[in-house]
């Protein structure tokens, strides 16, 4: 059996788009038949194992600002998920909508710096099949929609910022050695909320992804 970790942000999770409760600081979540990662894991077959590991608010490597929200450093929290769940063939990297947000102020360029980070750990990690490296798949989430409504920790500046991350991503994964996806390249994000993935949106993405495993597993790159 082939185990893929999924490490990644509310659009891993499942978020509901337009469902936050400020009250409780909670979001609803799609039921696992309808994530994207449930549908990878129908569409893959009982051979792989999809782990799920989405966190709301989840950054590469940014501590969060708001308080009252912690593990949300997805570069303190990897390695804890690589030795609870190795041996681990691939692990889905898809963060960078956060770190787009003006509370952060970082730039495209650093944000994939910070995606870096987390891809020299997963290398030097010997989390994969006999203590080797796990493989890499890099996803880069579908630009902010500019929509009325849009939380202004996503506005202006910040929709800019996600536009860029596609192309820095794609640079990254050639230099880093890894898969590569442009969901921007295939869905666009709710009208709803102008962040996350609707059902539709769920259903391209875990389709591209298996297409990318299933084609790179035949040629023996993701076999355990």
């Amino acid at each position: 059996m082939r185990t893929i970790l999924c490490f990644g942000d509310s659009n891993l999770r499942g978020f509901i788009p337009g469902s936050f409760d400020e009250t409780i600081g909670l979001s609803r979540r799609f039921s696992k038949n309808k994530r994207w990662t449930g549908l990878l894991q129908e569409k893959l077959g009982n051979q792989y194992h999809i782990i799920e590991e989405g966190m709301n608010g989840r950054t590469t490597n940014l501590d969060e600002l708001t308080p009252g929200r912690p593990f949300r450093n997805g570069l303190t929290y990897l390695p804890f998920c690589l030795e609870s769940h190795y041996p681990i063939d691939l692990v889905i990297l898809q963060l960078g909508t956060n770190d787009v947000k003006n509370q952060y102020n970082r730039s495209p360029r650093d944000i994939a710096e910070g995606l870096r980070d987390l891809i020299k750990m997963i290398k030097t990690s010997k989390k994969g099949p006999a203590f080797s490296a796990p493989k890499i798949f890099i996803i880069a989430p579908q630009p902010l929609k500019e929509i009325p409504g849009l939380e202004p920790e996503y506005s202006g500046e910040a929709i800019f910022k996600s536009e860029a991350l596609a192309d820095l991503y794609r640079q990254l994964a050639h230099e880093e050695n890894c898969e590569f996806l442009d969901a921007g390249q295939l869905f666009s994000s709710s009208e709803i909320d102008g962040v996350h993935l609707d059902e539709n949106a769920s259903q391209l993405l875990a389709e591209a992804v298996a297409s990318k495993i299933k084609l790179r597993s035949s040629d023996h790159v993701y076999l355990s």
